[in-house]
């Protein structure tokens, strides 16, 4: 089952990629930078960014951590929105694989684990009853000590991409059956593009050392 309408984002890639590239990093991720800084002074930190879109959040986790080695892994299932990410992180330590999830097929196969994992405005096209699932995977890419970092957004869809409610009370719950622990649960959030009803909220779950 796919997990978004892949031809909506790959008819309106160009409009879509202006949108996501017209806020920062830091404007959109502001409410857990302090959980972010200490981890980009590491030295060897892999990185999963799913759903990387037009390549924003890959991109500048890529420049914070350039001169302590650090690696970003961006999956987006939308090929022509992929390709413009590419263009954005050119020269950078960034390889873009073509997945989704529930599963994860592709990244899978990597044989890596990573020190964070970032999915930021996809946990809304992930159905109900596939979340669990989900997690798993997800807990099988972490390292130990690895953070996940997700962020819900909260309001109706405006054209056909279809979105779940999501609630971070039962993200909590699915995550503390799998040994993941919860870091920061933020306040809703207004939308930076100016979106009415449109809130978000990010949620950082952690995978136990040992």
């Amino acid at each position: 089952m796919e997990l978004v309408p892949h031809t909506f984002y790959n008819r309106h890639a160009d409009i879509l990629a202006a949108q996501y590239l017209s806020k920062s990093f830091e404007e959109v991720h502001h409410a857990w930078l302090h959980v972010l800084d200490p981890l980009l002074e590491k030295r060897n930190i892999n990185v999963l960014d799913i759903g990387a879109g037009a390549g924003r959040d890959s991109a500048y986790l890529a420049k914070q951590g350039k001169n302590n080695g650090l690696h970003v892994t961006a999956v987006e299932p939308a090929k022509l929105l992929a390709s413009i990410g590419q263009q954005q992180t050119l020269g950078l330590s960034v390889d873009w694989l073509e997945d989704s999830l529930p599963l994860l097929n592709v990244v899978s196969q990597q044989d890596r684990r990573y020190d964070l994992i970032l999915l930021s405005a996809v946990w809304m096209h992930v159905p109900e009853a596939e979340r669990a699932q989900a997690l798993v995977q997800l807990v099988n890419l972490l390292k130990p000590g690895g953070k996940l970092v997700i962020t819900l957004r909260h309001g109706a869809s405006n054209d056909e991409r279809v979105m779940h409610q999501v609630c971070a009370n039962e993200l909590a719950q699915l995550a503390k059956d799998i040994d993941l622990f919860t870091v920061l649960v933020t306040e809703k959030d207004v939308d930076k593009l100016g979106r009415a009803e449109i809130y978000w909220q990010t949620v950082i779950l952690q995978l136990a050392v040992g």
